[in-house]
């Protein structure tokens, strides 16, 4: 049984200034991109007899959008490998499902379309996604069997990737592909409203798992789609994939369903929030420290750029807090020049100048001031030094040179590729840390004494009134709100369902 593996996956937000270049993507390639599945120890006889073709993939996190020149590299490259090695029996892809590049739409249709003509109809296509990615009805044409994570914050990565190929490998021994239903849910809810750690997302995503047992189908699964991007195929989706088509189409209904129901009731998934200066106001009123804010405006996870500095400026301005002598660490602005010149000053020394707002200053410029630099930070992949922490008062940054979230490298919610440029610090000196994501990760929840997620202007405002959509495939729920939705699942063609293997 031979299988291929390849990928390119990212999240990126149209509406951030940030372009991901190839520095922030971590490629792999042949026996090093294998060994990363670890499936010989998780999956053990399932995989005794698969022999693996390890292409390439090139996976970053969030961001703006890809450029064109990396990902047409990269994709060429997948391209090319899979033919050089043809014929197979399946392919594995990483995907996300919200990947843009600069000046183009629907990445992943295009990729997998292209698999699928290299590796024709009889070989099976399984993707693994990311619930805040899309899920297109092309998509769902193009591949046979697709894992989206069920937890949000991702706690179940490797799960989801390992129940993408279980499903490959045993659809292969069984030489018939299962039959697909599809269902668009015009709903465009951020993760900031869907974590699976409140409900209502508890109970619609909990409901995934019963479903497969009582409609007795192979999966189901639930996107939320991206809703940082204006492309037309942005949206939520359920995908059903089993033997019995009145069962699949009654699954995917049913989920579809309980989406929909729920809508209006995905509040934001923090004990408190607002605008900054609300946020502000939180920390002076006697919230527990350390009090975690949520810059989730420029959140690095969603396709922030990662060097608004809104919050920065405005907590600088506000008198009280200041007299306050509350210690503050706005955590993971990005700035490699600023970080460059702490670097070449030194820890002791000090750096006058204006940081942030390298790539986006259409909310607030560069802030003023005379930095001592406090520390230097290594990464944890042999990049050299990633990170410096700069204080002026009460006042830390700390300075990043890549768009990374704030986290420990052993955060349950960590992707499962090389976090490039991680400059995690320790937070017990200060009483107040501001970090550029949305919902808390578990270990910045673990760490945290109460937290406020503040509704800050940026390329993941939470606040869509001030994001202008013109592509996105209206009516949607929440930016139109009277209208009905036909939950109706479509049953896909399945090409070349019973098949040959191709290889051993």
């Amino acid at each position: 049984m031979r299988i291929a593996i390849a990928g390119v996956s990212g999240e990126c937000s149209t509406f951030s200034h940030d372009i991901m270049r190839e520095p922030i993507f971590d490629v792999t390639r042949g026996q090093e991109l294998l060994d990363h599945y670890e499936w010989d120890d998780r999956l053990g006889d399932l995989v005794a007899d698969v022999e693996w073709v390890p292409i390439m993939r090139a996976a970053t996190g969030a961001g703006g959008p890809v450029d064109p020149e990396f990902y047409d590299r990269a994709e060429a490259e997948i391209l090319e490998g899979l033919k050089a090695n043809l014929p197979y029996d399946g392919v594995y892809l990483d995907i996300h499902g919200a990947l843009n590049v600069l000046g183009r739409t629907r990445l992943e249709e295009r990729f997998v379309g292209r698999v699928r003509e290299i590796v024709g109809d009889d070989t099976v296509i399984s993707v693994s996604m990311d619930p805040h990615g899309n899920f297109s009805e092309e998509l769902a044409e193009y591949v046979d069997l697709a894992a989206c994570y069920r937890h949000a914050p991702h706690i179940d990565r490797l799960q989801t990737r390992d129940r993408a190929v279980t499903q490959l490998i045993e659809t292969i021994h069984r030489g018939v592909k299962p039959k697909k239903a599809w269902v668009r849910v015009p709903v465009l809810l951020p993760g900031e409203r869907t974590s699976t750690l409140f409900e209502p997302a508890t109970s619609v995503f909990g409901a995934l798992i019963p479903a497969i047992e009582r409609f007795g189908i192979l999966d189901v699964n639930l996107w939320c789609g991206f809703p940082w991007a204006d492309e037309d195929r942005n949206a939520a989706a359920v995908f059903a994939t089993g033997d019995d088509e009145a069962a699949i189409v009654a699954a995917a209904e049913h989920i579809a369903r309980g989406y929909w129901d729920a809508r209006a009731d995905f509040g934001i998934t923090s004990p408190h929030y607002g605008t900054w200066d609300e946020a502000l106001d939180f920390v002076l009123s006697g919230a527990q420290r350390p009090v975690y804010l949520s810059d989730a405006g420029d959140n690095v996870t969603a396709g922030g750029s990662g060097d608004i500095t809104v919050a920065l400026t405005r907590t600088l301005q506000r008198t009280d807090v200041i007299a306050s002598g509350a210690r503050f660490l706005f955590a993971g602005l990005v700035d490699e020049p600023s970080l460059d010149a702490a670097i070449e000053a030194g820890v002791g020394a000090t750096i006058t100048r204006a940081i942030g707002a390298v790539v986006d200053e259409r909310y607030a410029p560069a802030v003023p001031g005379i930095w001592t630099v406090e520390k230097l930070i290594d990464g944890i992949y042999g990049e050299g030094i990633v990170g410096a922490v700069v204080s002026s008062g009460t006042v830390s940054v700390s300075l990043q040179r890549y768009r990374q979230r704030f986290v420990g490298a052993a955060d349950p919610a960590t992707p499962a590729f090389a976090m490039i440029g991680l400059a995690y610090t320790d937070v017990s000196p200060y009483d107040v840390v501001v970090v550029k994501n949305g919902y808390l990760f578990p270990n910045q929840r673990e760490t945290s004494g109460s937290e406020f997620m503040a509704f800050t202007p940026g390329g993941t405002d939470l606040d869509f009134d001030r994001l202008t959509f013109e592509r996105v495939w209206r009516p949607i729920f929440p930016l139109d709100r009277d209208f009905e939705a036909d939950l109706t699942p479509t049953v896909l063609e399945v090409k070349a369902r019973e098949f040959g293997t191709q290889g051993a």
